[in-house]
């Protein structure tokens, strides 16, 4: 596997969370963070998280239909993929779970961080 690519203001991170014994429509969709909005500091910060998730995600998964995963892709300004993993919830690291949240609040509250 190979580590994400450098995070850009034209980057965009799409994480999607999968699986789980019930399906419930507003955790299981996706969720977008446009780098546009945030300074190096804070794309730096995110960049580090996508690499420690892609590190866990050589990790051999629990066994069980139930377990939940995200779906972490990086893409161009014109939405080509650039990067994609799947990781196990229990690998992706807390500070990525919180992008992921904050992602969903910045959705309900019309784009503001």
């Amino acid at each position: 596997m190979s580590q994400p690519p450098p995070l850009t203001p034209a980057s965009v991170v799409r994480l999607r969370r999968e699986g789980g014994v019930a399906h419930l429509p507003g955790l299981a969709r996706p969720r977008c963070i446009d780098c546009a909005r945030y300074s190096q500091a804070q794309r730096d910060e995110l960049w580090r998280l996508l690499s420690c998730a892609e590190a866990g995600a050589g990790q051999g998964e629990a066994p069980g239909a139930d377990r939940r995963r995200f779906s972490l892709r990086v893409e161009d300004a014109d939405g080509a993929t650039l990067w994609r993993v799947t990781v196990a919830e229990d690998a992706v690291p807390p500070g990525l779970l919180e992008w992921w949240r904050r992602a969903d609040t910045q959705a309900e509250n019309g784009g503001e961080p």
